[in-house]
């Protein structure tokens, strides 16, 4: 290959990787590709100035955007409405990547050998050594920074940190931050991260699905977008369930049609009016496992684009790949929860993430040290909200409220919010009430539990 076809060939891979990067939506790929590749591995040099642009702005700003790559970064919006429109799919991002570090590494090894026989050429003895030795360590440090893993610099660091804190005082920063829709309980969480796992836990009954199905109804509400994996529930039933909380109807009467009147119907159909254009998308094929759940997530936000959430129903349904059978069931899901953690990390998307408890958490309020199966439930989890309702000693009969016991926040405290369970759904109520109501009927003091006034 000539010396201009090999540098036409790096230019063309080097703007499709731009290209790439642009349409990326910052998916995976495109977050470790910025991970370790620098500007100066670029040939071109524009394109090498783009690149560190997307770069500033993925880690700043969380996105990539030509628009504000224009108006913030200074790059030309014509040359990149180009690319973009000359890029049809990132799907090759990865293999764009490497190709310009390859080209990059050929470059500088070519530098070094010129020089090393430069001075075989003109014969200098007494430098000959010396410079076979130096060019041999270059070699040796352009090997390693083939490794995708590079630590930052401090510099890199605080680069835009200020700009940061400037932008977490913005009103539109808590856009990049998970609520659930939820007073009490939001007041308390102060937000869900985007490379966090909330853990919702409880026993079979107490409402873990029905936590779920709250928190996506009130985060599509907010036009936020869910992907919802539902390894027991067929997707019909999660859709009673929406539709019911949506549109305030009984989900026991969507189950049974004959028992619904006229103001039934019309509930029912303003229900599914709400949902019609919401970005709900729900996966309900039972025996996946976390491989699998992360795969199609992935291709989710490869071809749809960005999600305020997943929900996975529940852990204890996730099969663990090679290792099922083979191990005991509690490295089998700390294998699990460190693939999921990566998967927050790498996307940024939070992970609403049900499990269930142990039968003794059945007839006392729960604690972390309930969790089933693994420690690495509580170790991974930046939130955990324990579901729980309070029974009636005698009857048995559930309690009018249901108790969201924060028991891990990383970010903020812990704490109680309450929810009154009317018509087969959660809906908020006065906190202060729940508290008195559910005080009076527990033999122990609630001193731990503080209250947040009324519900809006």
């Amino acid at each position: 290959m000539t010396n201009q076809n090999s540098k036409n060939l790096a230019y063309e891979v080097e703007f499709s990787l731009i290209g790439s990067l642009l349409v990326s939506r910052l998916n995976s790929a495109a977050r470790e590709a910025i991970e370790w590749l620098t500007p100066e591995m670029f040939a071109t040099a524009q394109l090498g100035a783009i690149f560190g642009a997307i770069k500033k702005q993925a880690l700043k700003d969380n996105l990539i955007d030509i628009v504000l790559l224009n108006s913030d970064y200074g790059q030309d919006f014509a040359m990149l409405a180009e690319i973009t429109r000359k890029t049809y799919s990132a799907a090759n991002l990865r293999g764009y990547a490497e190709k310009v570090m390859q080209f990059y590494q050929r470059r500088e090894a070519q530098k070094i050998f010129i020089r090393v026989a430069d001075v075989l050429n003109k014969n200098h003895a007494d430098k000959v050594d010396v410079e076979i030795d130096k060019g041999l360590a270059e070699l040796s440090r352009l090997s390693a920074k083939s490794e995708k893993v590079t630590p930052l610099a401090m510099s890199e660091l605080l680069d835009g940190y200020v700009d940061l804190i400037e932008e977490r005082a913005k009103p539109t920063f808590k856009d990049r931050l998970l609520f659930t829709g939820n007073q009490a309980l939001d007041e308390r969480l102060g937000g869900i991260g985007e490379t966090d796992i909330c853990i919702v836990a409880g026993r079979p009954g107490m409402g873990k699905t029905e936590t779920a199905i709250t928190f996506t109804k009130n985060i599509l509400e907010q036009g936020g977008s869910v992907l919802f994996f539902s390894l027991e529930m067929s997707k019909e039933q999660i859709l009673d369930r929406l539709v019911a909380s949506v549109g305030g109807l009984n989900s026991y009467k969507i189950r049974n049609p004959e028992k619904m009147n006229d103001e039934d119907f019309a509930l029912l159909g303003n229900g599914i009016n709400k949902l019609y254009d919401k970005n709900l998308f729900i996966v309900d094929k039972s025996g996946l496992d976390m491989n699998r759940i992360i795969n199609i997530a992935e291709r989710h936000l490869s071809e749809k684009g960005k999600l305020k959430a997943v929900v996975i129903d529940y852990i204890g349904l996730v099969r663990h790949g090679e290792l099922s059978g083979k191990i005991n069931r509690t490295y089998q899901i700390a294998d699990s929860m460190e693939k999921l953690k990566t998967f927050t990390k790498d996307n940024h998307v939070p992970v609403i993430l049900l499990a269930q408890l142990n039968r003794g958490a059945e007839n006392s309020r729960p604690t972390n040290a309930d969790l089933r199966d693994s420690g690495s439930l509580e170790q991974d989890a930046s939130q955990i909200i324990m579901v729980h309702n309070q029974r009636d000693k005698e009857s048995g009969a559930p309690s009018r409220y249901t108790e969201w016991v924060v028991t891990k926040n990383r970010f903020g405290t812990n704490g109680v919010a309450y929810v009154e369970f009317r018509h087969g759904q959660f809906i908020e109520c006065d906190q202060q009430l729940a508290n008195e109501e559910l005080t009076r009927k527990d033999d122990k003091p609630r001193a731990y539990i503080k209250t947040y006034g009324k519900a809006a």
